[in-house]
């Protein structure tokens, strides 16, 4: 009776943290997640530091959340959709937060993939970008065999997109005026 019990208390053990993980839904929060092995660089003066990270701090507004592997590939990715926000709207109006999955790099790349992120955060100091030393995030959010994904939140939090593949110039322009609703609902009630 007593190996059963065991082997029943392994079995729900090795299957837990599935149970914890969650991937994003539309109209519901974001899944909480605190990344504290590297978490958000700060730059103070000229120096880095790094504190943890929480998605319950996301800030006002329409928040963008890219969540990428530390792949030259997986860079890209999400390009368009960037790329689209900077030429459609004014940086005031919306916020980008890129995870970058450290885990997720080839083995001994890591102080490089750092020292790039590192001159993107001098480039963009408003920008929050955050490292993800053990690919928690791409666990607990469900991001699959790519460990990437975006996420669209309204100023309340509430996800209104998540996908996690590369958007078709279609899906942009669906994505484009979904942040651009967002927006204009903002202003007239934030």
């Amino acid at each position: 009776m007593a190996f059963k019990s065991i082997i029943t208390l392994v079995l729900l053990a090795l299957h837990m943290p599935a149970a914890l993980s969650q991937a994003p839904q539309l109209e519901h929060p974001l899944p909480a997640l605190t990344i504290e092995d590297r978490g958000e660089i700060l730059l103070q003066g000229n120096d880095f530091t790094y504190d943890s990270w929480s998605s319950e701090t996301s800030p006002n507004g329409v928040h963008v959340l890219q969540y990428l592997a530390a792949t030259r590939t997986a860079s890209k990715l999400f390009e368009p959709l960037t790329d689209g926000l900077q030429a459609s709207f004014d940086r005031n109006d919306y916020h980008v937060t890129t995870i970058i999955n450290l885990d997720a790099a080839m083995w001994g790349t890591t102080g490089f993939v750092v020292s790039e992120i590192e001159k993107n955060k001098r480039m963009h100091p408003d920008s929050t970008l955050v490292l993800d030393a053990d690919g928690a995030g791409a666990k607990h959010w469900q991001l699959g065999e790519e460990g990437a994904g975006v996420i669209i939140m309204d100023t309340e939090g509430i996800v209104r997109y998540f996908t996690r593949s590369a958007l078709s110039e279609a899906e942009l322009a669906n994505v484009l005026d979904l942040v651009r609703d967002q927006i204009e609902s903002c202003t007239s009630v934030c």
